[in-house]
């Protein structure tokens, strides 16, 4: 298959939790896994903010990744924390050159064999409800084209998470 035919399918597979039910764990988990299929990155993981605006761990595609989320989520500082806070894209593209304004989250990408991170807000209009950090095992920036198919895909899944959410409380406010 050609790049453009999978990155056609993730947004079809990510479109189709806008139909029906679904569980949100599950659309969370594809993003993060197509986004390693598609991106050159070797591992994702998602934070998102619950109505009191705590960061969740709420997806990651190995426990290397999942392990620098918790403790980026406990320090209360990093590049996804930010990317969530400022509903910017935040990029360390040598973590240990540049990551000393994080020193947990630089301890703990090391200690899991990451060097680079680049950290999408997930957001839609004014809304930002997590980000997404994608990690590589080697220093440099995602390409202009990887990054963008990365915020393509994060807001495909944030819509999906705001229906979501738009259609649990209007059933909660019908009952």
């Amino acid at each position: 298959m050609t790049r453009a035919s999978l990155v056609s399918g993730a947004f079809v597979e990510l479109a189709d939790a806008l139909v029906g039910e679904y569980d949100v764990l599950d659309l969370l988990r594809t993003l993060v896994d197509q986004c390693v299929v598609l991106l050159d990155a070797e591992a994702a993981g998602i934070l998102l903010a619950d109505d009191n605006g705590n960061m969740q761990v709420v997806a990651s595609t190995n426990e290397e990744s999942r392990i620098v989320e918790v403790l980026q989520r406990q320090a209360g500082a990093g590049p996804c924390v930010d990317a969530y806070r400022s509903g910017k894209v935040v990029t360390l593209s040598d973590i240990p050159a540049d990551g000393g304004l994080y020193p947990a989250f630089q301890a703990a990408a090391l200690s899991q064999g990451f060097r680079s991170v680049h950290a999408i807000p997930m957001r839609f209009r004014p809304n930002t409800i997590g980000a997404l950090n994608l990690f590589r095992t080697e220093t440099g920036v995602l390409s202009e084209e990887d990054a963008t198919i990365g915020q393509a895909l994060a807001d495909v899944a944030t819509i999906s998470l705001l229906h979501e959410r738009s259609a649990r409380e209007n059933a909660a406010v019908n009952e």
